[in-house]
């Protein structure tokens, strides 16, 4: 869908609040308690504010994102390195769990209750929109569940069709099972063709335009990735997954024309929350920057911008003595941060933690060594921007399948799907950038590419295959943290030991800090009318040795095991 309508029914979403705004208290109360009056509303309508709402929730990317899962992979760090507080698991994160329940995974059971009401003809029109509501839900069931562990799925939203107040909670496990069983009956139902003609989702549907065809590949698409959540877990079972979604004629995500992504319109993202450099000036880890440089990663302009120093001026601070007189210029434009704040105690490094004051051609100036990220990538304050949200992408489908052939679960040629999962990578990374309208935006060269992915590293190698194509999943999910988080958690890599890419061991005051693996999971209050069920999804999930204390972000949920 082009991005000049999406921005046209983002623009209608924003007038339902104005509807509802309008209405009295008294007819809002009857609305809540009688849901066939709520049920007016139209199902196309109703999916269109549940796609968005998947990204449109700014203090989740103030909190989650920029203030934790983007610091704990070492994506971001900031002017100091990182802080006792980025690793406490403090403040209000899980955003993603109220937006669940609230915004997101409510509208799409809307949806389906709305086209549940209907009958004949008129039903069948919505076959394929009924079924595409499942798959956003399963995905942010799945993307809730991550931080979560067990969450309320089966028997969740049903308060307002039902009364029920009190849902069970899925574990993960069972959870993982239905959705996979549930994904997989969609696929087929979207295969089949309806008796009617359906209903025209060419605007409603902000991500493929109402094509079914593009829904099955996404669908496939997630099923493969949490297959592969399950390779520590139980990897029987996700052998068994793979070769049953690898063999669906509906296929997976085969080209960046098919990415599962969300490209906002001009007054998408607006909001300071958005900007990551709300935790004040931000910086990537130096070994990220570093590996990005030496390597000439393209995508490195679309994620940082430059270092403030160039030759002359490096040349003329170093004469005044604000810079290390053994430091000597290599010409690398992007440089990144320690991850360690520990290193903030090492003299010869202080120039990397503050602002360099200097006179250059007779003018004060402060500088900064280290480069600031892309925060227009992110951020969109002039209202003339496209920011975009991945879900999954052709690359991260490569990426997984070479994963999976390198470990020899299948057959298929590893080498090849690594470098196209490179080339896709690259090329969405281009548009991003481009649809953000970043101020230094350069295209994408004709042979950037492919001097790329011949640089040592990069250059496919047999022995060490495995590392090379969990390193290029992670930068390739700089947008995506949820899933570099989820890469490093499931596979290990970016390690901390690695030759090619390396995670840098954070000490803060003394303490060598260990990355997070989820959120703190909140015991409820003897008020809550669910207490007897959320109390018990605790205590199950408590069994399992890996989850450790509720309270305790270095615990793990289900699927997380082994590295």
């Amino acid at each position: 869908m082009n991005i000049t309508n999406r921005f046209k029914y983002i623009f209608l979403l924003l007038l339902i609040p104005v509807l509802f705004i309008g209405c009295s208290r008294e007819k809002f109360a009857e609305m809540n308690t009688d849901p066939d009056d709520l049920l007016s509303i139209n199902p196309e309508t109703e999916f269109t504010s549940a796609l968005l709402a998947m990204n449109s929730n700014d203090y989740e990317y103030y909190y989650d994102h920029n203030r934790a899962m983007y610091y704990w992979t070492q994506s971001f760090v900031t002017l100091n390195g990182a802080s006792s507080t980025v690793y406490d698991g403090s403040g209000n994160l899980n955003q993603r769990y109220s937006n669940f329940y609230n915004r997101v995974g409510n509208q799409l059971v809307d949806v389906q209750q709305l086209i549940e009401k209907m009958s004949g003809d008129q039903r069948e029109k919505y076959t394929y929109l009924y079924a595409i509501s499942y798959i956003p839900l399963a995905y942010y069931a799945a993307y809730v569940s991550d931080v979560q562990g067990s969450i309320a799925y089966s028997q969740a939203f049903k308060a307002r069709y039902t009364g029920l107040l009190t849902p069970t909670y899925d574990t993960q496990e069972d959870l993982f099972t239905n959705l996979q069983v549930k994904l997989d009956s969609v696929v087929q139902v979207l295969k089949s063709t309806p008796s009617v003609a359906q209903v025209d989702l060419s605007a409603a549907d902000v991500v493929y335009g109402g094509d079914a065809k593009s829904w099955i590949k996404a669908a496939n698409s997630l099923r493969l990735r949490l297959a592969m959540r399950l390779i520590n877990r139980d990897p029987d079972k996700m052998k068994t997954l793979v070769a049953d979604i690898l063999s669906d004629d509906g296929g997976l995500i085969s080209s960046n024309e098919e990415n599962w992504q969300f490209v906002g319109g001009i007054n998408f993202a607006v909001g300071g929350n958005y900007n990551p450099q709300s935790n004040g000036d931000v910086s990537g880890s130096r070994n990220l920057i570093d590996f990005m440089w030496t390597t000439s990663d393209p995508r490195i302009r679309i994620f940082f911008q430059k270092s403030d120093f160039t030759k002359d001026k490096f040349d003329s601070a170093q004469a005044q003595g604000k810079l290390p007189a053994t430091l000597v210029w290599d010409g690398q434009l992007y440089r990144g941060q320690f991850a360690n704040p520990a290193a903030s105690s090492v003299s010869s490094y202080s120039y990397y933690f503050s602002d360099i004051s200097y006179s250059y051609k007779g003018v004060a100036t402060a500088d900064r060594w280290v480069s600031n990220i892309q925060d227009r990538l992110f951020y969109n304050p002039e209202t003339k921007a496209h920011i975009t949200y991945p879900v999954i992408t052709y690359a991260d489908v490569c990426f997984m399948r070479a994963e999976l052939a390198v470990r020899g679960i299948t057959s298929e040629d590893a080498s090849s799907l690594y470098a196209a999962g490179i080339a896709a990578s690259i090329k969405a990374y281009d548009a991003m950038g481009n649809n953000a309208d970043l101020s230094d935006y350069t295209a994408l060269g004709a042979s950037e590419i492919d001097d790329y992915i011949s640089q040592t590293g990069v250059a496919y190698d047999p022995a060490n295959a495995l590392e090379q194509i969990c390193i290029q999943e992670y930068l390739n999910c700089f947008k995506n943290q949820n899933e570099a988080w989820a890469t490093i958690k499931r596979t290990g890599y970016p390690s901390m030991t690695s030759s090619i890419l390396k995670r840098e061991s954070v000490v803060v005051d003394g303490d060598t800090k260990t990355m997070p693996r989820r959120f703190i999971v909140s015991y409820p209050s003897v008020s809550d009318l669910n207490y007897t069920n959320r109390l018990n999804a605790i205590e199950e999930m408590k069994k399992d040795a890996g989850f450790s204390t509720p309270d305790d972000i270095t615990g793990r949920v289900w699927w997380d095991t082994s590295n």
